[in-house]
């Protein structure tokens, strides 16, 4: 089966199942926490590290799926309706830890500093290079962060997030520039130099 077919398959099982945890089935429901679950931990991942933060987060974008199941429209792919609610609430989590959203993560040492790590050849492992991609985020406006953690990491789609925000395609575009030159800011001050 070709991975357009499979994709299909699962839009078509999506929609079974929504259709169904519409009309009051829990165990539908149950089916689509358990085909989505992996996705939604991988996403808001990039928003908390801390396993109890992320776990409540992704127990949160179900509750919130469930209540808003019956404006959920058979137009619009689900898994993208299910990842911005996901994408609110990673984003309300940054906003309610102003200050940083890795408040749990160790600050740096003269002797280890996390940014030492990411470009780094010798990197032990994924996790490092994680912990310091946090670290430097953790230094931006919340906004600026998401916005970031969304086009970059999640790839996803500019009209997306603008529509997923409430902006302008262009006001999208400007802000993500603007919090591009923020993070190039914060990258230069801890003595990267981008090419």
């Amino acid at each position: 089966m070709t991975a357009a077919a499979q994709t299909e398959t699962a839009v078509d099982d999506d929609l079974v199942l929504v259709r169904a945890a519409q009309a009051g089935d829990l165990d539908a429901f149950d089916q689509i926490i358990t085909r989505h679950q992996n996705t939604m931990s991988a996403m808001l991942h990039r928003f908390a590290t801390n396993r109890a933060d992320l776990e409540d987060m992704v127990q949160e974008t179900f509750v919130r799926a469930w209540r808003a199941l019956p404006q959920w429209r058979p137009d619009r792919p689900f898994l993208h309706w299910l990842k911005r609610i996901a994408a609110n609430i990673g984003l309300e989590f940054c906003r309610r830890h102003q200050r940083t959203p890795f408040s749990r993560l160790v600050q740096p040492t003269e002797e280890s500093h996390p940014l030492d790590h990411i470009a780094s050849e010798e990197s032990a492992t994924a996790e490092d290079s994680l912990a310091g991609a946090q670290f430097i985020l953790s230094h931006l406006p919340p906004d600026d962060r998401a916005l970031l953690t969304l086009l970059h990491l999640e790839q996803m789609a500019l009209d997306e997030i603008s529509a997923h925000f409430g902006w302008s395609k262009v006001k999208a575009k400007v802000k993500a520039f603007r919090a591009r030159q923020r993070l190039k800011t914060i990258l230069t001050r801890h003595g990267y130099t981008l090419i």
